[in-house]
């Protein structure tokens, strides 16, 4: 049995949660899986065009809309601060410097421990939790 290729099985993941699988749609998504940053969909679009140069900066935001709507990516954002996106699923917070703006990816260990401690209304159902914490990375710390 022959072994499905990284875009066929991108494609049949794609399938499996409802979405199309374009060329443009399993190229970003892969994009997006190898991104070593949170990038924002400006930079996922100039990493795009590489491969398909047609593709509209517009169409890379519907792609990321419908890649976010399937939980296939999240959408990190704080405040006004452009839009970034990434793909990992595992539960996860953020770091975020204040001054260059720059994430990092921390482990979530203490997601039971929020959910036993955070008073929600009755009946409302945790889906997601989102923590951020914002600073001064090693780089930007010493500027001020």
């Amino acid at each position: 049995m022959a072994q499905m290729s990284a875009d066929d099985r991108t494609a049949t993941e794609l399938a499996a949660r409802g979405l199309r699988a374009t060329r443009q749609r399993v190229a970003l998504l892969r994009l997006l899986r190898r991104a070593r940053s949170h990038p924002t969909a400006a930079e996922l679009h100039r990493n795009l065009l590489e491969g398909h140069p047609n593709v509209s900066l517009k169409t890379v935001y519907d792609i990321l809309d419908s890649l976010v709507s399937a939980g296939l990516a999240s959408c990190v954002t704080d405040g006004g601060e452009p839009y970034r996106y990434e793909a990992q699923n595992a539960p996860h917070y953020h770091a975020r410097c204040r001054v260059c703006g720059r994430l990092y990816d921390l482990e979530a260990r203490s997601d039971g421990h929020l959910r036993g401690r955070t008073a929600v209304p009755d009946g409302f159902v945790i889906e997601r939790i989102s923590v951020t914490l914002v600073g001064r990375c090693p780089r930007c710390r010493d500027d001020f």
